[in-house]
């Protein structure tokens, strides 16, 4: 029995299960197109942007390609990183763990040999497993050449490289660990390999990871040809004024949309090639993001805080023969690795802390009636960024609130999300919202327990290396 072959079989029933009056699709092993942008928040999109405030003006971006994929697939509204920040969250898509359990807990340290990853499963399984673009998951080496072996944790072959943001002059590696510097705008070129990919490996299962490094904000690097508006328009309501008149703020927004526009294009390029290879009803699409970015917001940039704009991240999926829907209950990162393990008909993975909740495709929004739990660091809650060093945190986010609990074990926000999306209105400490912070602290508290965090104490030192297993 050759793979393809195996796969159908060993498929078919888990898939049939996930997703009812798909019986043809289900005979067939389930691709998996994996498609991670880096920062990209939640809201920055043309039409498929801030469902949860849909008066807001949209933000000055064209996204007509991810807006058409959101639309007619499976759109989660209130999806949330694990944490707001780079490799701890992208450690949590490819674990299922949270950032506490695999140990990754701030950027540029290694994902340790004792983790499995989400390709593991899937190469197990016999699939062809390909990873592209950038990693951040195997220390501070920049760019850093990710070699084979327990480092790329089950990806087979890897076209890409550890980590940096240099999009027009870049450098990648060969699977090999030939350098490559490239001129060009780097996604598209990473877009031509998942291409090539898809190409050699369309009579066999496969699962393509797909990072792309925009819209986070460049190093030292300007690209010559983007176009944006001549002014920022569609400003969320809790950017404050001195931040709109800042000149180069301005810029840096426009330059963030622009770069989304260009990402848009590139993924209209990707499912048009897996149209055009006859692999689309074979395959689960995601796209999603590590993070978000702030942009202003509370008067802060990039990352790290518990806010929404860098915490709630796109969450599209498309699934063949699976209805379109939005889904507007939490999802977290390290729901991904089960959901999607389901969704491909491959066993469960041991030590998973995420929920499978592939049975949203059934129109069944059970599994997501619970809250979620994030994690962090962050400088403090108000003020501009200037402000002092960095503390841990953690989050609770329910259907309705979100809470948040400093180092000290204090709640240091209470925000009603029903009621206030935007987050500014600051609860805690409010004797009419006494109850609700009591209780929410409490099972915050408990999810931590639950899962080993022994936040608010000490959390153990990171590790930047480990050395090769013996």
């Amino acid at each position: 029995m050759n793979r393809r072959r195996f796969l159908k079989v060993s498929a078919a029933t888990a898939f049939a299960a996930a997703v009812p009056g798909c019986a043809r699709a289900a005979a067939q092993p389930r691709n998996l197109l994996f498609v991670m942008a880096d920062q990209w928040r939640s809201c920055a999109f043309g039409e498929a942007g801030d469902a949860l405030a849909p008066s807001l003006a949209p933000p000055p971006v064209e996204t007509p390609v991810l807006d058409r994929f959101a639309r007619e697939g499976v759109r989660c509204l209130r999806a949330y990183a694990t944490n707001p920040e780079c490799s701890p969250s992208r450690a949590s898509v490819m674990t299922g763990r949270l950032p506490h359990q695999h140990g990754v807990i701030e950027n540029n340290l290694m994902l340790p040999p004792t983790e499995r990853g989400l390709a593991a499963g899937f190469l197990e399984a016999g699939y062809a497993t390909h990873y592209i673009g950038k990693w951040h998951l195997d220390g501070p080496g920049k760019p850093g050449f990710v070699p084979p072996g327990w480092r790329r944790h089950g990806f087979q072959t890897f076209e890409g490289y550890n980590r940096g943001h240099t999009y027009e002059h870049f450098t990648s590696f060969t699977n090999g660990g030939e350098r490559l510097e490239r001129d060009g705008f780097e996604p598209a070129w990473q877009v031509d390999r998942a291409i090539d990919f898809l190409r050699a490996h369309r009579e066999e299962p496969f699962l393509c990871f797909l990072s792309w490094g925009p819209p986070h904000a460049r190093v030292n690097e300007r690209t010559p040809d983007l176009r944006t508006p001549s002014s920022v328009y569609g400003w969320r309501p809790n950017v404050p004024q001195w931040i709109r008149d800042l000149d180069r703020m301005q810029q840096k927004v426009l330059d963030y949309y622009a770069l989304c526009s260009r990402l848009d294009v590139e993924m209209g390029r990707l499912l048009r090639a897996l149209g055009s290879l006859g692999l689309a009803e074979d395959t689960v699409v995601v796209f999603t993001s590590d993070h978000g970015d702030m942009l202003g917001s509370h008067g802060h940039l990039n990352k790290e805080y518990p806010y929404e704009e860098a915490l709630r991240v796109p969450l599209f999926l498309r699934v063949p023969g699976a209805p379109p829907r939005a889904v507007d209950a939490p999802i977290s990162g390290i729901d991904l690795l089960p959901t999607l393990t389901a969704l491909c008909g491959l066993a469960p993975v041991p030590g998973c802390t995420g929920r499978d909740v592939s049975n949203v495709f059934r129109g069944d929004d059970a599994a997501f009636a619970s809250e979620i739990f994030a994690e962090g660091r962050m400088t403090k809650l108000t003020g501009r960024s200037r402000a002092p060093g960095k503390i841990a945190w953690r989050a609770l986010v329910t259907p309705s609130h979100k809470l948040v609990v400093n180092v000290r074990g204090e709640v240091a926000l209470l925000v009603d999300l029903a009621r206030d999306p935007f987050e500014r209105a600051n609860l805690a400490g409010a004797p009419a919202h006494a109850e609700v912070e009591r209780h929410l602290k409490e099972r915050l508290l408990a999810r931590a327990k639950a899962t080993g965090d022994p936040f608010p104490g000490a959390v153990p030192a990171a590790r930047e290396t480990y050395p090769d297993p013996a």
